[in-house]
């Protein structure tokens, strides 16, 4: 009975442990490393009808594709209420005036054919990862703090510099809206872009930023070295806003328009997932096993013993 006690003591001790250890140096700050991902940019409106026929399976061809694919919706800012002037400033890279809602970019590349179905948006995915000559490395680190999301960016191994930038989105996962405003009858929108920052690299130039009810901090900063360059920015997050529910979205791709435009690098960081260090869930079920192991063995030896 002392042994079991003992063990027992032994098992509320690590986890003790385990749980203060991950509050303590955890909490409020997310991490994500990667570069391969390709970037789907679609623009949709809340009074298109052919949107509401393909809004609402996009987000599940999303999740089932994984890392692989980061979307970011633009509303047309015209007579939708999650419009904003960003759609505005990224399709004119891809169109001259409006273009037909619904449409897709695949790192860049228009979707043809009208409204898509899952295998022609699979299609389109294969052709964007077919695409890339190579992919920058890139990490992104986030932290909130007094209502204030910092993010920094990292980039290593990129093939050029020169006429590039970093482009960074702040997406909403979920967004629901009066249905008074859902003209095509759909309430629920995902991936709603609510921030957008972008600065130029290895070139001069003024970079461009808008906050939808989410306002940046006037200046960023940019570092180089030989090695990495490092994009730092602020964004404050009002306090009916969730931190949660959103995710970042971080770019590596020229400054040209559509004839001259490459994508080299996409990564997405959802504020959401684990902060990052979190141990406890993978110490806390080590410790079990262990005591168990420990318990299973003791159990043995007194069954051999005569």
């Amino acid at each position: 009975m002392a042994m079991m006690r003992d063990i027992l003591v032994l098992a509320i001790v690590v986890l003790s442990i385990a749980s203060s250890s991950n509050a303590e140096s955890t909490e409020n700050s997310w991490s994500a490393e990667g570069g391969y991902t390709v970037l789907a940019e679609q623009f949709t409106a809340a009074w298109c009808e052919v949107c509401a026929d393909v809004d609402p399976w996009i987000p599940e061809f999303t999740e089932s594709n994984g890392n692989r694919v980061a979307r970011v919706a633009l509303h047309d800012d015209f007579d939708d209420p999650l419009g904003t002037p960003i759609t505005e400033h990224r399709t004119s890279r891809y169109s001259n005036g409006t273009p037909n809602a619904p449409s897709f970019w695949f790192d860049g590349d228009l979707l043809a054919g009208g409204a898509p179905d899952r295998s022609s948006m699979h299609r389109q995915l294969l052709s964007a990862e077919g695409a890339r000559s190579g992919d920058t490395s890139i990490k992104i680190n986030a932290t909130f703090d007094s209502g204030m999301i910092s993010i920094v960016v990292s980039l290593r191994e990129w093939e050029a510099i020169g006429e590039t930038q970093i482009s960074i989105f702040v997406t909403e996962n979920s967004v629901t809206i009066d249905e008074s405003q859902a003209i095509n009858g759909i309430t629920i929108h995902h991936d709603v872009v609510r921030a957008y920052r972008e600065a130029p690299l290895g070139a001069e130039g003024e970079g461009w930023s808008f906050g939808d009810g989410l306002s940046w901090m006037e200046n960023y900063t940019i570092s180089h070295s030989p090695n990495e360059i490092i994009f730092s920015s602020s964004i404050f997050i009002p306090p009916d806003k969730d931190p949660s529910e959103l995710s970042i979205v971080a770019v590596h791709e020229t400054t040209g328009d559509s004839e001259s435009h490459e994508t080299m690098g996409v990564l997405r960081l959802e504020i959401g997932d684990s902060p990052v260090g979190s141990s406890i869930s993978i110490i806390a079920p080590m410790a079990l096993v262990m005591i168990l192991s420990t318990l299973s063995f003791k159990g043995r030896s007194r069954k051999s013993e005569p």
